[in-house]
């Protein structure tokens, strides 16, 4: 699989240091962040996680004004993702980032979605699957995808409401 990464770094503090791998055992980059990275990944078919991990960051690598904003920072953010030449969109925002926070407190999330940028140490998972066209094909198939709601969604369903429609008198 051809994957293309595209990500915009907050290098104020330096350059963001990141590990980018699949599946946990394949490391495709471990160092310095860039801003584009092309990688021909071997796979076998199946499921899948990318991982963009975030790490050497500290304390002193952002300053906050006084509210509490952020006004300079060292962080990565991922721009856009490429799979075998086709750019991906909603898929990136299914992905989960997991914080490594410096000063945990109760309020703060155990992980982030949706969520690109990565301003804390932490690792940002999407899961996927190859080949890729399959999997993006059978992920961006037309019409609402109403599994896990209230709705019905079933091809039963729909026959039924085109009978429903067939049997209205026409006017």
């Amino acid at each position: 699989m051809n994957l293309s990464i595209r990500l915009k770094l907050g290098m104020h503090f330096g350059p963001p240091t990141i590990k980018i791998a699949v599946d946990d055992y394949l490391l495709l980059h471990d160092g310095v962040a860039q801003e584009q990275f092309d990688f021909a990944v071997p796979l076998d078919d199946g499921h899948h996680e990318l991982k963009i991990i975030h790490y050497g960051k500290t304390v002193h690598d952002h300053v906050l004004d006084d509210s509490g904003q952020i006004l300079h920072d060292r962080y990565v953010a991922v721009e856009g993702i490429n799979m075998d030449d086709v750019s991906l969109h909603e898929e990136l925002w299914q992905a989960r980032f997991f914080p490594v926070y410096m000063h945990k407190a109760d309020h703060e999330p155990y992980y982030i979605s949706p969520n690109l940028y990565l301003g804390h140490n932490g690792s940002w998972i999407m899961e996927f699957a190859t080949p890729a066209i399959s999997w993006l094909i059978a992920r961006r198939q037309p019409g609402p995808i109403l599994d896990g709601t209230i709705f019905k969604s079933s091809r039963e369903t729909l026959q039924e409401m085109k009978r429903a429609f067939q049997d209205l008198p026409d006017v």
